[in-house]
């Protein structure tokens, strides 16, 4: 089944989905127990980074409950439905859930990332990474205009409260405040966004710690197959078969499509990009 938020899904395709999140429930029910911990896997990263698709394929693993951006897990955010609600009450929702295993995608909370692992002992997060380029053009195509000018914004006015800016290192911000003007192009505020989010993951940490892997998106599409399989060794969960990954028509990498951006924001990508593809990321299973 196509990923469930594409646009122009037909009808045939709305009801099969419908009908296997039918199948799905009724499988579950007869399997799991609620009231019980379970591990938690955290999809996480800047938006656009192919975070919707690895999703999607976990989706279709009888054996997932799946969290959205926008869910029961974010109720209680009044501004954009997005940030978590207090972790006590998120692990009463996650007990109360009949599955195998927990899929969730918080991208707001990436920068809280080090917490959610520590909360939910046994947990795993997927750092989803993708070219700047390919990143900052799928931004400025995807959200309204302005979009990248306005998630700078609470970097720059230091708005801690603001999930773009919490937690946020000061090398990063200084960077971002050095090399933001207003009349920058949307493309060149998107790779900064880009920047910013996917430093976090150096600033928490967190490419070093075990429980994280990185997974880069032009690999997943590749090799659908292969890189689930190395998902699902990673969380040491069984691998429900290549149907979850059967409509991903797979695409050769190739290389990033330029994009001219001011010369000091593609250099300080450029440097962080490589940082992302020098770290532990999930592979295919090797062969044998």
């Amino acid at each position: 089944m196509r990923l469930a938020s594409e646009r122009g899904i037909g009808f045939l395709e709305r009801q099969a989905f419908r009908g296997f999140r039918l199948r799905k429930r009724a499988y579950q029910l007869l399997k799991f127990r609620p009231g019980v911990d379970k591990p938690a896997l955290f999809i996480v990263g800047c938006q656009r980074s192919g975070t919707s698709l690895i999703h999607h394929l976990l989706r279709l693993d009888f054996d997932t409950v799946t969290y959205d951006e926008e869910s029961p897990l974010s109720a209680a955010d009044p501004v954009e439905g997005l940030r978590w609600d207090p972790l006590p009450q998120v692990a009463a929702r996650f007990r109360g859930d009949r599955a195998g295993f927990i899929v969730t995608k918080p991208l707001v909370e990436s920068q809280n990332l080090d917490r959610l692992l520590e909360a939910f002992p046994g947990s795993r997060a997927l750092w989803m990474f993708r070219d700047y380029r390919a990143v900052a053009r799928s931004n400025v195509a995807f959200f309204p205009a302005g979009t990248s000018h306005r998630d700078l914004a609470p970097m720059l006015a230091g708005d801690q409260a603001n999930w773009r800016c919490e937690r946020l290192g000061d090398e990063a911000r200084a960077l971002v405040a050095s090399l933001y003007r207003p009349d920058l192009g949307a493309h060149d505020a998107a790779a900064l966004f880009w920047y910013a989010r996917n430093s976090l993951l150096f600033e928490r940490g967190l490419a070093a710690d075990p429980r994280v892997r990185l997974c880069r998106y032009d690999e997943l599409l590749a090799e659908p197959a292969g890189i689930m399989r190395g998902v699902y060794g990673f969380v040491e969960r069984p691998w429900p078969g290549k149907r979850i990954v059967a409509d991903v028509e797979p695409a050769p990498a190739h290389a990033p499509r330029p994009l001219d951006l001011e010369p000091g924001i593609a250099r300080a990508c450029n440097d962080l990009l490589a940082r992302l593809e020098a770290s532990p990321r999930i592979a295919p299973p090797a062969a044998g």
